[in-house]
């Protein structure tokens, strides 16, 4: 996550619905992406109000875990290798969080990745192939279990060398804090979009179903369409974001924590779809990191969620949870429904 450096559009849209509902429609940058807030209520002045509630809150996460604004708490933790001296409850929610998804998917959801991505390029852009001994000397640092979050507190030590990044569930974590500010004054229809984190909120005013598409990695178009209420919808994939080196070799932003190296299996694309925001991203980077077969199985023993997959052979692949909402808009090569 990067500071907020810019803010792209501040737009608030009201329109009076046939309902009684007015529509507050609000757009800004942070986390270093753009997030859009849509949500509806009973005035403007009360929309307004709750979108900048919104927009400060997610400031204020911003504030606490960016890993390059040098006011952050993540990055003092980072550069002295100590819990900061005011332990904030952000902070230790998502360590105590990201260590239970750290032991329940067997290190393939690791938060201390930072040194090995940095050094891949991908926090900077000047992108490089780490040599095998650069990426063995950097992995000695990314054994998260080394942080017993049972027993932290203001300047508890770090590891050494050890760097942490919550990007992989920072977007989710912001929405179900939006969800929060929502519910408190409450909103009973929204739909916030944060740049590949899509959050619902109950139906839409006149009662129908939301309709949120997955994105085609092959055309940039929407692969298929689901209909949800109150869910999040996390996608992760590594046609976004990617280099290519001398010898046509791509090297996507995902990673495997056990190699140190992109991600190069099967999958194109995971999409989860939860009741919860920061779990359904973690989930997300994590079962692209198990890969297809690995992921299924997860979800198998672990069924409180829904999901999909899209393959690079154009397979689309998904949970009977959802096999009444979801619609293909692509011509898939095959079409799977896993039951539990």
């Amino acid at each position: 996550m990067k500071k907020i450096a810019l803010l792209i559009s501040s737009i608030f849209i009201f329109s009076l619905l046939s309902c009684g509902q007015v529509k507050s429609s609000e757009s800004f940058t942070a986390m270093n992406t753009f997030m859009t807030v849509s949500l509806y209520s009973s005035s403007a002045k009360k929309g307004q109000s709750v979108c900048n509630q919104i927009q400060s809150r997610i400031q204020e996460l911003e504030n606490i875990l960016s890993t390059t604004l040098s006011t952050s708490d993540v990055y003092y933790m980072n550069h002295n290798n100590q819990i900061p001296n005011s332990l904030k409850p952000e902070l230790l929610e998502l360590l105590e969080f990201s260590s239970d998804m750290y032991k329940k998917t067997s290190g393939a959801f690791n938060p201390a990745l930072y040194p090995i991505i940095r050094e891949w390029g991908f926090t900077t852009e000047k992108y490089n192939v780490p040599s095998d001994k650069k990426i063995e000397e950097l992995l000695l640092y990314t054994d998260f279990s080394a942080i017993n979050t049972s027993t932290l507190h203001a300047s508890s030590p770090i590891p050494a060398g050890m760097e942490l990044d919550f990007g992989a569930i920072g977007k989710g974590y912001a929405a179900d804090q939006a969800l929060l500010i929502l519910e408190k004054n409450g909103i009973t229809s929204a739909l916030l979009d944060f740049g590949g984190n899509i959050q619902t909120l109950g139906r839409k005013p006149d009662g129908s179903l939301w309709r949120v598409g997955i994105k085609n990695p092959w055309t940039g178009g929407a692969a298929c369409a689901l209909s949800l209420e109150s869910k999040a919808v996390v996608t992760s994939g590594g046609y976004e974001r990617f280099f290519e080196d001398e010898s046509g070799n791509r090297y996507i932003h995902i990673f495997d924590p056990s190699t140190g190296r992109p991600c190069d299996g099967e999958l194109e694309s995971v999409t989860i779809i939860s009741s919860n925001g920061k779990y359904a991203d973690a989930l997300s980077t994590a079962l692209f990191v198990m890969d297809k077969d690995s992921a299924i199985e997860w979800w198998k023993n672990n069924p409180d969620f829904d999901f999909i997959l899209l393959t690079k052979n154009k397979e689309l692949i998904y949970s009977s949870g959802i096999k009444d909402f979801i619609e293909p808009l692509f011509q898939f090569e095959k079409i799977s429904v896993i039951q539990n």
